[in-house]
């Protein structure tokens, strides 16, 4: 079962308009557990560009394309805001990566 990770970039002087905005987004798109299971709902951080927020999710078998969708469909109620960017990473966990390598 993979990981996604999603990592959000926004400036400073949008620190009370994307919490407005996510809380709306976790409103619309709730965490839905037939997808996978939230290791790290949320976790925030400051850069020198700007503020920086992840999230990781164990994806069930079978459902990253969903994940992925339903991430996208969430992160897209952010597009309005000037500077917000945002990435969305696949991670193998140990086990799969082993497999590659036949071990």
């Amino acid at each position: 079962m993979p990981y996604l990770f999603t990592t959000l970039l926004y400036p400073s002087d949008k620190a009370t308009e994307v919490p407005k905005r996510y809380l709306e987004a976790i409103t619309k798109y709730p965490h839905d557990d037939s997808l996978g299971t939230q290791i790290v709902p949320a976790a925030v951080t400051t850069t020198l560009q700007g503020i920086k927020a992840i999230s990781i999710t164990e994806i069930k078998e079978g459902k990253l394309e969903d994940a992925i969708r339903r991430t996208a469909k969430m992160m897209a109620m952010f597009y309005s805001i000037q500077g917000f960017e945002y990435t969305m990473e696949r991670y193998a966990t140990l086990e799969e990566a082993m497999k590659t390598i036949d071990m």
